[in-house]
């Protein structure tokens, strides 16, 4: 099976969602001749007030280290749930934090949408990222669930509205996207999918990592490439905007399929920005201006 991962479309008016056997993956269950296409620019989500890290600079926001850690509470309250999982839209903007209460590391338990602006993502000394909310775990047990993980309800606007007046937050927008080219994906999905470059069907490369910048917006996609087995492959980052998120059929689910406006010979290039194994140049502005420079992406 290839590694691209399941898609969920988040449209208000049609689509029924489910979840695949395998955790942290998604499938749609709508039919084939609602097909959506390329994605769209969305309203943006809810105003990010609360932002802000103890040390903006002390680590990069991988996607990967998000997904490992926790929810804490006030005070003493520590631990309240683990992150599942992030819920984005096809333009890398956070909109959700899925977290699980109950269960054994993140699978099973009850799952809960909690809208990204009501905690604020810290780093701790140690590197490890938390998501700091201001209720406790009793008050959390009360917040709306979603059955069996199933990301339906994020279609359903008296479902949303619900969800985000338990939150006191405010709804802004359509939080599930503009029509049915717009749709909301699982982060944890993205990540080992196959990309395929300008034209083709095979795949030149797989997204082993996700960056996000200050604002926890996907900024980078760390692409991987040639080696064996993983060993002796290339990682090269590239600007998230270049990458084109599809949804395609496949009978009556879709996947998610990811193209990057680029050729695989470029990728593989010896001029190609390579991370050789130190993700910590994606701190460094000067490396930073040779990524963008290399795929002629303007910084801004």
């Amino acid at each position: 099976m290839s590694f691209n991962a399941r898609l969920i479309a988040a449209s208000w008016i049609v689509g029924v969602l489910g979840t695949s056997v395998s955790f942290g993956q998604v499938i749609e269950e709508r039919p084939a001749s609602q097909r959506g296409g390329q994605v769209s620019e969305a309203p943006s989500p809810l105003t990010n007030t609360q932002l802000t890290t103890e040390n903006p600079q002390a680590g990069i926001r991988r996607i990967s280290d998000l997904l490992s850690g926790e929810a804490r509470g006030p005070g003493d309250e520590g631990r309240i749930a683990a992150i599942s999982d992030l819920i984005m839209d096809g333009q890398g903007r956070p909109h959700y934090v899925l977290l699980s209460r109950g269960g054994l590391a993140g699978v099973g338990g009850e799952k809960i949408a909690v809208p990204f602006p009501v905690g604020t993502f810290v780093q701790a000394d140690d590197h490890h990222w938390h998501y700091q909310l201001s209720m406790t775990g009793d008050q959390l047990d009360q917040a709306p669930t979603l059955e069996e993980g199933s990301l339906a309800p994020l279609r359903d606007p008296n479902w949303v509205r619900a969800n985000h007046q338990f939150f006191t937050a405010d709804v802004a927008g359509d939080e599930a996207g503009t029509g049915d080219d717009a749709f909301l994906f699982r982060a944890e999905a993205l990540t080992a999918t196959d990309v395929f470059g300008q034209s083709g069907d095979n795949a030149i490369a797989s997204v082993d990592n996700v960056i996000l910048g200050p604002d926890f917006r996907a900024t980078y996609a760390i692409l991987g490439n040639g080696g064996v087995a993983g060993i002796g492959k290339n990682q090269v980052p590239v600007p998230f905007s270049m990458l084109r998120l599809n949804a395609e059929a496949d009978d009556d689910r879709y996947t998610l399929v990811v193209r990057v406006e680029t050729t695989e010979e470029r990728l593989q290039s010896d001029r190609a920005p390579r991370l050789d194994g130190n993700d910590e140049r994606m701190l460094d502005p000067t490396f930073l201006d040779r990524v963008h420079e290399f795929f002629g992406v303007d910084p801004s």
